[in-house]
């Protein structure tokens, strides 16, 4: 895919991430386990909300910053869960 294609899609998915989308999301995720250190890694998140597992590391870190701001305004509608950023 290319990275016009790819740009598309992470701004297509941005658009769509809501907070019903992303507690659904995070249920699946934890139904299939828990990540190392606890709770669901942003990595495997984003694999799953852009419905592409065989993403690299490097376009799951340029998708992050399309949707990062409405995943965080998710989120924020979602008590049950937290953020983390950062180590």
């Amino acid at each position: 895919m290319s990275r016009k294609e790819l740009k598309e899609k992470f701004e297509r998915v941005a658009a769509t991430i809501d907070a019903p989308l992303v507690e659904r999301a995070l249920r699946e995720l934890m139904r299939e386990g828990e990540d190392m250190g606890g709770g669901i890694n942003a990595f495997r998140l984003l694999r799953y909300l852009l419905g592409d597992p065989s993403l690299t590391d490097a376009e799951v870190t340029w998708a992050y910053r399309y949707i990062k701001p409405p995943l965080q305004a998710a989120l924020e509608q979602l008590p049950a869960y937290v953020f983390f950023e950062g180590d």
